[in-house]
């Protein structure tokens, strides 16, 4: 990082405090400065840990030596290790010093973790260096996520269809169905297939009954017989009174038809909506192949299971006075133990709720939030002005070693000044400072204890996130979520990204595009336009997102294009580093390897306009031609180059395909770039561009 960020923090921290004390015969510069500790590890100002150093400054307690030594264990947790462990002896000699080896881990989680509470995101330094989950000083190593061919797997259609779901076969993942609403067709659930890893897709449908005005909302899975579900509402408008009523559907034949399995919501219901479904895939839970629903009645959160043995259980009403509202827009999911999850988001309360099952789904625990929401139903915004974009909880599980850790997401505004209450939409105003954004939060040890929800890629520009899903490869315990976003595309246009965690929810890599076309949600005549959900199923080092998709500007469709994630970034990725602490200026150049995709250019930047005339550029000339400006469009995380002030620094990641795209109609594979920062003309002393730690990372074929 450009050591000048951290100055005026660091030397306001240690404005008051005590400073280190000599060890007895060495002289006080013999140690090193409370700021010089704080700035070398990072350590975010007022931190529990900042504290935490600054009483650990007694360094008489140590011996003259380790002043100088090559233990890689700090001097002021040594401190804190011999005020704990005054009995503690040392050996001459000793390499260790005397201290334990594990002090180093202690050290490593102490910098990931500056809150210094269990379970809290990891890489938290970081997260408040940049407000955002991507490291900056190094690119992500480890898995890679890499999109493959777009697929509409909807097939050629004259009615438009949206709110899909999609899901593996985990028992055969080259066996792949997904259903959508095809409300203006035939009114029945639009059915897709695939046997051959979703490479094609053929369509079915599910039968209605003549009573059926027609079906919404699927869901889909599989049980290990190789029999696939579907769930949907069975929407009867010409009955008295108006009901709504779920049933479930099954197909044997991989989803190319489909028969009624019977209704879930049982005799005395008719206000079902929203339901999701999940089946417990574990060899090792006593419930495998339990199909579980749930879903909201009214008010009231109900669940149903079917066991392999029998039918549909009596609807369980989970919810009770805590959920004041309306439970819309609920998720459930289980844990290779079979334990169950639900969670639901409440309209009234503004909270996320949570109850569990250990006993396969036939009873649940007392709800508790897991967090609370600005908004308490759904946005309005530029690129979903009339159907609006719900809350909507999506959750997982997944067990890691002693760890049960659950997931949880969902879409909220920011919760910034002026876009805290349900009365701060945008709404139709792409000029609007209020925004929504993609929230986060997990608990390690099986939904008692949670992390404060905090925004995955909270960009600066004025932007829209909606419609998440978030899915759990149950071989690995990675977490892939997707959403639709509308950075750089003047906000009523989307785009579907994917963002991963190999840390157990600790932290994200940065937003990976998916879609190749953007949709645009304010020229469409559906009134659903994109729909309340997306859906996402990973298995086995693969995930398959699904979402409406506008992009030839007619009916909405359901697309999908397989994401692969690849082993290792160190192998399969270059980077290349650029330059490091330029000021105002900065060029590079680079050649980009021949057949190489996701092309993307990573820098830190602060902007500092006051002046409201001068502005960052960014050009690129690409073989030698003459320079072209990146569109707002290839900014896939951080903060653009336009006026303004960063109050601190921001990391910044560019599609540098698009604009080699948008510039020959081809990536980058096999061209020269020469990258051309600028600050412009200076219009006052004050004007400056920081820039540090560019670096293009480009993967192969």
């Amino acid at each position: 990082m450009n050591k000048r960020f951290l100055l005026s923090a660091c030397a306001l921290l240690t404005t008051g405090l005590l400073t280190a004390g000599a060890a007895t015969g060495a002289t006080r510069a013999s140690w090193p400065s409370l700021k010089s500790q704080l700035e070398k590890d990072r350590v975010p100002a007022g931190s529990p840990l900042a504290k935490l150093i600054a009483g650990n400054q007694d360094f008489q307690l140590l011996r003259t030596e380790e002043a100088r030594d090559k233990i890689a264990v700090p001097l002021w947790l040594r401190v804190l290790w011999r005020k704990d462990h005054p009995s503690m002896e040392y050996v001459a000699g000793d390499g260790s010093g005397g201290y334990p080896l594990v002090l180093k881990e202690v050290y490593e989680w102490m910098r990931s973790h500056p809150e210094l509470r269990p379970g809290e995101d990891g890489n938290g330094a970081l997260e408040k260096d940049l407000d955002m989950g991507l490291e900056k000083k190094k690119p992500a190593r480890g898995p890679v996520a890499v999109p493959g061919e777009n697929l509409r797997i909807s097939g050629a259609q004259i009615s438009p269809r949206s709110e899909s779901d999609i899901r593996v076969n985990y028992w055969n993942p080259s066996i792949i169905i997904g259903g959508s609403n095809n409300i203006q067709g035939r009114g029945t659930l639009a059915m897709f297939y695939s046997s051959d890893g979703g490479a094609s897709w053929r369509q079915s449908v599910t039968p209605r009954e003549v009573s059926e005005s027609f079906q919404s909302d699927p869901a889909v899975d599989w049980t290990s017989d190789g029999t696939a579900w579907a769930t949907a509402i069975s929407i009867s408008t010409t009955s008295t009174p108006f009901r709504l009523v779920l049933k479930a559907f099954k197909s044997t034949d991989n989803g190319a038809t489909w028969k009624l399995d019977g209704v879930i919501s049982g005799e005395g219901q008719e206000q079902a909506d929203k339901q999701m479904m999940w089946t417990d895939h574990s060899e090792r839970s006593p419930f495998k192949d339990t199909i579980h629903v749930i879903w909201h009645n009214g008010r009231e959160v109900y669940v149903s299971h079917r066991s392999p043995a029998g039918g549909w259980s009596d609807p369980l009403q989970i919810s009770g006075g805590e959920t004041i509202g309306t439970g819309i827009g609920s998720d459930i999911k289980t844990d290779a133990l079979g334990r169950v999850y639900a969670f639901w988001p409440d309209t009234g309360s503004r909270k996320i709720y949570f109850s569990r099952s250990t006993n396969g789904g036939q009873s649940f625990s007392k709800p508790v939030a897991i967090g609370s929401t600005s908004q308490s139903f759904q946005s309005i915004i530029p690129a979903q002005s009339d159907r609006g974009a719900l809350v909507y909880v999506t959750g997982g599980a997944f067990i890691n070693g002693k760890n049960t850790n659950i997931y949880a997401a969902w879409s909220d505004l920011s919760g910034a000044t002026g876009c805290r209450t349900p009365i701060d939409d945008p709404f139709s105003n792409v000029n609007s400072a209020c925004k929504t954004r993609i929230w986060f939060t997990r608990s390690t040890n099986g939904g008692t204890k949670w992390t404060k929800p905090r925004m995955l890629n909270n960009q600066t520009s004025k932007n829209d996130q909606f419609n998440p899903w978030l899915a759990v490869d149950e071989t690995s315990g990675l977490i892939g979520i997707m959403y639709y976003d509308t950075v750089g595309e003047g906000r009523t246009k989307v785009n579907v990204f994917f963002q991963m965690s190999t840390n157990s929810g600790s932290s994200f890599n940065a937003p990976v595009r998916v879609s190749t076309g953007s949709s645009d949600g304010a020229s469409s005549v559906d009134a659903n336009q994109f729909g309340d959900y997306n859906a996402l199923s990973g298995f086995a080092g693969t995930f398959f997102p699904s979402w409406t998709d506008r992009r030839d500007g007619g009916d909405e469709e359901i697309w999908t294009a397989p994401i692969t994630i690849r082993a290792s970034a160190a192998s399969a990725c270059r980077t290349v580093n650029l330059f490091t602490d330029s000021v105002g200026t900065g060029v590079a150049s680079v050649v980009v390897p021949e057949g190489a995709t996701q092309t993307q250019l990573a820098f830190s930047h602060r902007r500092h306009f006051v002046s409201g005339l001068n502005s960052g550029s960014l050009r690129v000339s690409i073989d030698g031609g003459s320079p072209v400006s990146v569109p707002d469009s290839a900014i896939l995380a951080g903060a653009s180059f336009a006026k303004g002030r960063d109050l601190s620094p921001v990391n910044t990641v560019v599609d540098l395909d698009a604009v080699c795209r948008a510039a020959t109609g081809a990536d980058c594979g096999g061209r020269s770039l020469r990258l051309l920062f600028s600050a412009g003309a200076a219009s006052s002393a004050k004007d400056i561009w920081f820039l540090d730690d560019a670096a293009v990372t480009s993967c192969a074929p």
